[in-house]
């Protein structure tokens, strides 16, 4: 087992950046804990001082702000759960939150400790991806905004810098008619993702798509957009993209997908499935805005 490590307590985001700007990388950030203790405890990770988040205040929402949604990185599984009926994309990260491990680790996981571990099989990235989420991160030179597939650089990777926390999650544009939905391939109901896919879409008010997302997780080394895939969708209705378009969505996954074979699956199952998810994400997103999902 690793060293015994300082435990430290901030109240406010300033005081944790101070904290962690004063340490450097020998002290760690503390939010759910489920990974980082599991890390720590087989010697895979090792610091000094644990700065304890739990404390801090504000991080923990998940609310509406105008054409906004706002998850602060402390709010837990279960509270995306819980509030799956705040709006549609909710729904759907609420869907995935249950997906994703047990009732009792869902009461203590966080959303933003789920994203900093910059896992290539984490469930939320796909679909906050696919929604253009950003991530909100402050540090030591103030705050600054990035979109999500920027903040992962690699795996196990992030973006952040010496100092920096993630502060929140924020989905802009989900006014209207949207929709999203999260397809998975695993071993078990609460096992880590063999290969992801997710999808978002918006409509106009004639029924036109007018913004889409299709992202992949588990078939590279981060989260990855399928830019094609959502430049057919858009200016599509629904049933152009329920019958044909789905399906060349899917072959463009394929094109984008980088899989590895490993322990788990191979690299020609994972990728042969992205289309196959693809197309099962898109056609939920359909059935959802007609009323059928």
């Amino acid at each position: 087992m690793a060293n015994n490590f300082e435990y430290l307590r901030p109240t406010t985001m300033g005081e944790a950046v101070d904290m962690k700007s004063s340490h450097g990388a020998r002290a760690q950030f503390w939010a759910g804990g489920t990974d980082m203790m599991l890390q720590w405890k087989a010697g895979i990770t090792d610091f000094d001082y644990c700065i304890d988040l739990t404390y801090v205040p504000d991080l923990d929402q998940i609310a509406l702000d105008g054409d906004q949604l706002r998850i602060g990185a402390m709010a837990t599984l279960d509270d995306l759960d819980l509030q799956s009926g705040l709006h549609p994309l909710t729904e759907a990260l609420g869907e995935t939150a249950r997906m994703m491990c047990t009732k009792q680790t869902r009461t203590l996981a966080t959303i933003g400790g789920n994203l900093c571990n910059a896992s290539p099989s984490a469930d939320l990235s796909p679909p906050l991806a696919a929604m253009g989420a950003q991530a909100r991160i402050l540090g030591p030179d103030g705050e600054r905004t990035i979109p999500l597939t920027e903040f992962f650089t690699g795996v196990r990777k992030t973006a952040l810098a010496d100092g920096e926390m993630l502060t929140e999650i924020v989905v802009p544009d989900v006014g209207g008619d949207v929709a999203a939905s999260y397809n998975r391939v695993a071993r078990t109901v609460v096992d880590i993702a063999l290969v992801s896919s997710a999808a978002f879409i918006k409509l106009d008010s004639s029924g036109k798509i007018t913004k889409a997302g299709v992202a992949l997780g588990a078939v590279a080394p981060t989260v990855v957009r399928v830019n094609k895939a959502e430049d057919l969708l858009i200016g599509c209705s629904l049933k152009e993209a329920a019958n044909g378009v789905a399906n060349k969505a899917g072959e463009h996954a394929i094109a984008t997908a980088n899989a590895i074979t490993d322990i788990r699956a191979s690299k020609e199952y994972r990728t042969g499935m992205t289309s196959v998810l693809t197309q099962r994400a898109i056609g939920r997103c359909v059935a959802i805005l007609e009323g059928n999902g």
